[in-house]
């Protein structure tokens, strides 16, 4: 028998995370990111808006931010970077072991 291992339990989004989710990378400059990078972002974020396709506008998100791939929420937490637990962020240390290709 096996066990499970990883991400087993499901993300909470606070936002509908099927919209163009961005988040301000550097001073004046937006990037689009996936939900779930946005939903661990100190910085600015923000959203599109196309509930009407003829008034479509971004807004600001200033919703709670969470760990990286946690639904734990950062009460103090550093501006313009991603959120990880232990300041580790998981994905380098798994490209590090030679798995993940580039």
């Amino acid at each position: 028998m096996s066990e499970k291992r990883g991400n087993t339990v499901k993300l909470q989004y606070d936002f509908n995370s099927a919209r163009c989710c961005e988040i301000e990378y550097s001073p004046g400059k937006w990037v689009r990111t996936t939900s779930r990078e946005f939903r661990s972002f100190g910085g600015n974020r923000r959203i599109l808006n196309v509930d009407n396709a003829l008034d479509v506008f971004y807004e600001e998100y200033n919703g709670p931010v969470y760990l990286f791939g946690t639904n734990q929420v950062v009460k103090d937490y550093s501006r313009d970077k991603v959120q990880f637990k232990d300041g580790i962020d998981p994905r380098e240390a798994y490209r590090k072991q030679g798995k993940w290709r580039t």
